[in-house]
């Protein structure tokens, strides 16, 4: 049986890619295949090198000169060529006087150091010779990431997608929770299964990327650009592999950012646009992050109508630390939200996978790829964020069966379409431990999504379960500007700060609070927190969280030659994204100890205080003005900074009656002086650090108390530092600032 998709004369019109609207330009690939998880690519990607004779070019995001592209585990090969990235490139260099390998990576702020290679442009490993070398492109805006994943040989053959040449990527398609081989190279350390894809081409399209790649070197290294290999090179394609399609027009797309006298390229985002407006039956996305409003709102305005697509979504349910969760989290849960109120037919599943039986969280999906019924495939290095719409560069290709090929002006039609659904029902087949062919049968038979994912998964195997709760918590949901920091659609200038931290509409103002004893809530939180700490040692715990295995982790942290830096950016960036900062300070506390947790402390605080204070100078009147109606508190600080600015600050700094965050920005928008500011906080804070930092080293002294006797000193003491910081903080209040009380009277 055919459905109405399969017809083949059924074709959007007009085209989805046009060049200069929604795409780049139209190319070919002369074969193309779709390697499906890292252990494809890598072993495809090192096949491919080892035949380059002239000219390897790279472009990436994160890269590693230790990631092995071959099982680590099996036996080495026989073609006497080393399995590690660098060491290869190094070797191929060497034994070849006419290869040239260039290498061009985002140069990435230090918030990202812990997950990368140090001083990549200065290892050994990636110039060692004057014909490999490894450059940084730091030339975009100073928030903006290059993004794009692209290898080219030879101008014959490309990789490109959203795989990058990092640890932690390889993986085969079972996905086992066991897999041994699945380590970081240098540690040893397991890590997560990870599911991506990445596309092999071979033929104009590589020719096409070259030129992007030498282009950019020359433009962000000032070197002169290489020579493009000669065109009579045989091919670098694996003859082991078979495409999945020859003669294959495609579309290519970008986003770039505007940059000085450069304007945007928004080429990416039109495109997805016009792939969910021409949707008739269903929607199929893999995507890591799934933030983008431009998503959201053409997602929502399909399931309203009555006879609008299925959307089916693929996403993780794995994030890399509070930061990504206070991101790109916060921003998943808000479009998740938009969806589920839009989906009025029951048209949505968004769906994660579950491996063996264990849940969901336990893979990472970090495909970006979304395919349109069998008219339209887009995949590349773009996410469904804001980011990616505008902000980062990104490349895309693009497959539809009306394309035209170059040369011929003519489209392939059913092949193309045969390779999207191809594609589809390979991923599915993946997700659901079943075979593509069985995935085709019951799309063809129901044009149906969700009857496929019905049909077929086996929880104790694979299977795609719905996501039926958020990942980021209420607080920062309901508390973190939109868009969220860190996933602008574009660069903000200062003019624009306003419209980042304190959108419309405003929230409703904050609610009074009852009178309540100055030290009650306190001592109740920290009873809490003992109390759990007392259960958790009492209880046995046969798992990864025990006393021992808390303690190991704890020195291991400490240990870190980063340590210093990332307990500095925890607090900073925790306190600038408007997390409670006083769980940050008792957690670097703990950790660190006493002297050096407050150390840390203290340099985190002031450099969030600092950051804080320069947007709210850079938001101005307007911005003060934005501020007061979204917190009553914030006037009468205002009203109090007027009349004594240095007692004021201090007054909010000892006594935390609003967000840390809010109060930097009311006070950076109200004009008091930089160094009065400054000196006030810093004497303000540091009692009360001090007091949070000895209360978090001894939470850290309890889990590693030896004895019940030393465990109810140790108690005893947090208790007591509890009291002694709230009475301070008491005592303070009683002297707040006249305008704070509502007392006219200058004081």
């Amino acid at each position: 049986m055919m459905s109405n998709h399969d017809d083949p004369t059924v074709l959007p019109a007009p085209a989805l890619a046009v060049p200069g609207e929604t795409c780049w330009q139209i190319s070919r690939a002369d074969r193309y295949r779709a390697l499906i998880d890292g252990a494809a690519y890598y072993a495809a990607l090192r096949s491919a090198l080892i035949r380059a004779r002239e000219q390897i070019l790279i472009v990436a995001w994160d890269i590693s000169s230790t990631i092995p592209l071959l099982d680590p585990d099996a036996p080495p090969p026989d073609d006497g060529w080393p399995i590690r990235l660098a060491d290869l490139l190094r070797a191929l260099t060497e034994a070849r006087p006419g290869l040239d390998v260039r290498v061009l990576l985002w140069d990435f702020p230090m918030l990202y150091a812990s997950d990368r290679e140090l001083l990549p442009a200065w290892r050994q490993d990636w110039n060692p010779h004057p014909r490999m070398r490894l450059r940084l492109d730091g030339t975009g805006p100073v928030e903006a990431a290059h993004h794009e994943k692209v290898v080219v040989i030879d101008d014959r053959v490309v990789f490109t997608g959203g795989l990058d040449l990092a640890p932690a990527r390889w993986d085969t398609p079972t996905h086992r929770l066991d897999d041994s081989r699945r380590r970081l190279p240098t540690s040893g350390t397991p890590y997560v299964p990870f599911h991506d894809m990445q596309a092999m081409m071979e033929g104009p399209v590589a020719a096409r990327l070259g030129t992007m790649v030498r282009d950019r070197w020359t433009r962000v290294t000032g070197e002169p650009a290489p020579s493009p290999p000669k065109a009579d090179l045989p091919s670098p394609w694996p003859e082991d592999i078979a495409p999945d399609l020859e003669q294959l027009p495609l579309a290519l797309a970008r986003t770039l950012p505007a940059h000085g006298d450069t304007p945007d390229v928004r080429e990416i985002a039109a495109l997805i646009a016009a792939d969910i407006d021409a949707a008739r039956h269903w929607i199929y996305i893999e995507d890591q992050y799934l933030t983008s409003q431009l998503v959201a709102d053409g997602l929502a305005r399909r399931l309203q109508e009555p006879d609008g697509p299925e959307v089916v979504a693929v996403i993780p349910r794995i994030w890399d630390g509070w930061l990504e969760t206070a991101t790109m989290g916060v921003g998943r849960e808000r479009l998740l939200r938009v969806l589920k109120a839009a989906d009025r037919h029951d048209r949505l599943r968004v769906v994660s996978p579950v491996l063996e039986g264990q849940g969901q969280g336990k893979m990472k999906v970090h495909t970006k790829l979304m395919i349109v019924d069998t008219i339209a495939m887009r995949h590349g290095s773009a996410n469904l964020n804001n980011r990616s719409m505008g902000l980062d560069s990104e490349l895309d290709y693009h497959l539809e069966p009306g394309l035209p090929d170059p040369e011929t002006g003519e489209p392939r039609g059913e092949p193309v379409r045969a390779l999207i659904e191809s594609v589809l029902c390979r991923l599915l087949a993946e997700h659901l431990a079943t075979e593509p062919d069985r995935v085709r049968e019951t799309l063809r038979e129901t044009d149906s999504l969700h009857a496929v994912l019905d049909r077929y998964g086996d929880p104790a195997v694979r299977d795609l379960a719905p996501v039926e709760s958020g990942d980021a918590p209420e607080n920062l949901v309901e508390s973190m500007p939109h868009p969220v920091p860190g996933d602008f659609e574009e660069p903000v200038s200062a003019e624009r700060l306003r419209d980042v931290f304190l959108p419309d509409p405003l929230p409703t103002a904050e609610p009074k609070q009852t009178r309540r004893h100055p030290y009650r809530r306190a001592l109740a939180l920290a009873g809490v927190v003992v109390a759990l700490l007392l259960a958790w040692r009492l209880v046995p715990v046969d798992g990864l969280l025990t006393v021992e295995s808390a303690a190991a982790w704890i020195d291991g942290v400490r240990g870190h030659p980063l340590a210093p830096l990332g307990a500095v950016a925890f607090v900073a960036t925790g306190s600038f994204l408007m997390a409670p900062i006083l769980p940050l300070m008792v957690a670097n506390a703990l950790v660190f100890g006493p002297v050096w947790g407050l150390v840390y402390n203290l340099i985190g605080t002031l450099i969030s205080a600092s950051g804080g204070f320069a947007v709210g100078r850079a938001l101005g009147q307007q911005g003060l003005e934005r501020i007061t109606e979204r917190y009553d508190r914030v006037r009468s600080l205002v009203a109090a900074l007027r009349r004594h600015a240095f007692k004021t600050v201090l007054f909010f700094r000892v006594v935390p009656v609003l967000l840390f965050m809010v109060v930097n920005l009311a006070c950076g928008a109200g004009g008091i002086r930089w160094r009065t500011y400054l000196l006030a906080t810093v004497l303000g804070q540091l009692p009360g650090i001090a007091v949070l930092s000895l209360f978090g080293a001894g939470l850290g002294q309890l889990i590693q108390a030896a004895t019940w006797t030393e465990a109810a000193l140790i108690i005893a003491g947090l208790v007591g530092l509890v009291l002694l910081g709230r009475l301070m903080s008491w005592a303070v209040g009683r002297r707040r600032p006249a305008a704070v009380t509502g007392d006219d009277q200058p004081g």
